[in-house]
């Protein structure tokens, strides 16, 4: 999505999970995921990583499934052994209908992200697409959700998940203009940290935080995953344009649980 944030209201509360969940539980949201997934599908990108990655054998966990693009999608590609998850529960239910229609066994459930309920080490691998580790408000939050993703992972598994870059492909003057509202105290008291946004979508105010990628590394620093590499989607595949117009460009991670 562009970078549009947006200033025109003003609580004393920050911004919490139970408000970002709220806005992914409305139909307006629910409906812009389940078109993405009914139209988009798997991006070329995602596609290229994963099969690198990801043996079809594998038992992977995908959180932020949202309406199940990715997951369904990783079915279609012959995977097998993928769960898709999500925090909002009409997301799932939009998702589960879809796989009947389709025909698809993916195993489908509501999971928080930062306190999964599974046993340790019970996935090959971890998913955490279309930069939704990003819409966890709190950095601490944030590396909470990497180390539960490392927990359940088994030792020598891999995870990819995307993030956005403030340095990559944001409107010249978009971030020094951001950091004079918050050098002011003007930015918007819902907000926890630089980076943090509450953007403007066709289906309502959404709650990101757009990291640089030095914060990242050092988030995989503290929650024990070892970096294997990264880099922006567009320099891994060339995407059509309702993908671009779905997603802004973004960085992939692939990163590994060393034990």
């Amino acid at each position: 999505m562009p970078l549009k944030a947006n200033y025109t209201e003003f609580h004393m509360n920050r911004i919490n999970p139970d408000e970002v969940k709220s806005q992914y539980r409305s139909s307006e949201a629910v409906s812009h995921y389940e078109a993405a997934a009914i139209d988009i599908g798997l991006w070329r990108s995602e596609e290229a990583v994963f099969r690198r990655i990801f043996t079809n054998e594998q038992t992977l966990l995908e959180l932020g499934c949202g309406a199940g693009r990715i997951s369904l999608g990783m079915w279609e590609l012959g995977y097998r052994g993928v769960m898709g998850t999500d925090f909002s529960r009409e997301m799932i239910t939009t998702a589960r209908r879809l796989a009947g229609k389709l025909g698809y066994s993916v195993p489908l459930r509501v999971a928080d992200a930062t306190k999964l309920a599974f046993e340790d080490h019970m996935f090959g691998g971890v998913i955490f697409g279309f930069n939704g580790i990003m819409q966890i408000p709190s950095r601490e939050s944030r590396q909470q959700a990497l180390k539960e993703m490392r927990r359940v992972t088994e030792p020598d598994g891999r995870g990819v998940f995307t993030t956005h870059d403030r340095s990559v492909g944001s409107p010249v003057g978009f971030w020094q203009d951001e950091r004079e509202r918050w050098r002011h105290g003007k930015q918007d008291s819902r907000l926890d940290a630089f980076g943090d946004l509450i953007m403007s979508s066709d289906y309502g105010k959404t709650f990101i935080h757009i990291p640089e990628r030095e914060e990242i590394v050092e988030d995989l620093q503290v929650s024990g995953w070892t970096l294997l590499e990264d880099a922006m989607r567009s320099e891994i595949a060339s995407e059509p344009d309702d993908v671009k117009q779905f997603s802004t460009d973004c960085r992939f991670w692939v990163v590994e649980n060393l034990i």
